[in-house]
């Protein structure tokens, strides 16, 4: 999970669409009844579907949850708070003040969308209606109630503490960044929440993690063996060595799938590695 910046997300839309996503919520907030609601909602559903590529474009094509990238998947505008019901509260109306709020817009693949079932593991998971807050949490209900008092459980790839407690294992799978625990005293609670209700850890996604992970460890360790040749004073090797370190910033870059786990593979590997200790000072 990289952080996605909403001023970002904000610049990439056009004025005459901000204008009329400001019209249709003030005419929801007029609307007397709940069915009427629905069918503001149901009459301007293109509107959230119109700024799916700008969203896109803000994360170099992945999914903002899980980093992918389904180039061939009917990826969705996801709600990040529900805007018709909500799967934990059965008397709650959704959050319809903020369906056309582009701060509530988040790009999600279908994997973290949508129900899914990988036959072979049992895991199951995808997003859908799904929002749960903190135990005890306030729950806004209503355009005068303020979204800041509530305590999500689902993580927020706009959110700089929330992806800041984000890792990655060897093994490709979503873990505790352990060093930023007292910042989020949930922060172990929210990342399982995640890793389920948005099938973080769907077996082909930990799969491609992996392999991330083991190529930029081995990177590292080519290019440590390099750098020890052109320590010896053979000077020939300075040029594949500054190519291997391309390589690998590249792999780290935003545009990159799975960047997340490239980072977290190097930053590991620091103590061991001068090559990854390098890239872990580099301004990438």
């Amino acid at each position: 999970m990289i952080l996605v910046d909403l001023l970002e997300v904000a610049s990439l839309l056009p004025a005459e669409w901000k204008k009329e996503c400001a019209s249709v919520t003030r005419a929801l907030e007029q609307a007397s009844t709940e069915e009427d609601r629905d069918q503001l909602l149901k009459n301007h559903s293109d509107l959230w579907r119109e700024v799916k590529e700008k969203l896109s474009e803000a994360s170099h094509g992945k999914c903002w949850y899980c980093e992918s990238k389904n180039t061939r998947s009917d990826n969705a505008v996801d709600h990040y708070r529900p805007k018709g019901k909500v799967a934990e509260d059965a008397n709650h109306p959704g959050y319809w003040w903020l369906a056309f709020d582009y701060q509530n817009y988040r790009y999600a693949c279908t994997f973290c969308n949508s129900r899914r079932k990988h036959a072979e593991s049992g895991s199951a998971g995808g997003k859908q209606d799904h929002f749960p807050l903190a135990v005890g949490s306030f729950r806004a209900c209503g355009p005068n109630d303020s979204v800041d008092c509530e305590e999500p459980l689902l993580l927020d790839p706009c959110s700089v503490l929330d992806v800041s407690i984000v890792w990655y294992d060897e093994e490709g799978k979503l873990a505790l960044n352990t060093s930023m625990v007292l910042s989020d005293p949930l922060a172990m609670t929210r990342i399982d929440s995640s890793r389920v209700i948005l099938h973080l850890d769907h077996p082909y996604t930990v799969r491609e993690r992996k392999r991330v992970y083991l190529k930029v460890i081995s990177l590292c360790k080519r290019a440590d063996r390099i750098y020890k040749s052109i320590s010896m004073g053979n000077a020939d090797m300075r040029v594949e060595y500054k190519e291997k370190l391309a390589e690998l910033a590249q792999s780290m870059t935003r545009s990159a799938e799975y960047s997340a786990v490239a980072r977290c593979a190097v930053r590991g590997f620091r103590e061991a590695s001068l090559t990854a200790k390098i890239l872990c000072e580099a301004p990438l």
